[in-house]
């Protein structure tokens, strides 16, 4: 299975993904694959349906 995260490309989203999106953190039989957007893209990609299995959003697009 592949998931299709999405997260930012400031440096405290990096971080956090790092691990998981360099195979670094065992996922057994899943692949990753990083979708790297601005904040905006990424509130605007999770009210699509099917456009992501995984992603950060704002404060903002939860609320």
């Amino acid at each position: 299975m592949n998931l299709r995260i999405g997260y930012s490309p400031c440096p405290n989203d990096t971080f956090i993904f790092y691990a998981l999106t360099h195979g670094l953190i065992p996922v057994d039989n899943h692949a990753i694959t990083p979708i790297i957007e601005d904040v905006e893209t990424l509130n605007r990609k999770a009210l699509e349906q099917h456009s992501l299995d995984v992603t950060k959003v704002s404060f903002h697009a939860f609320a």
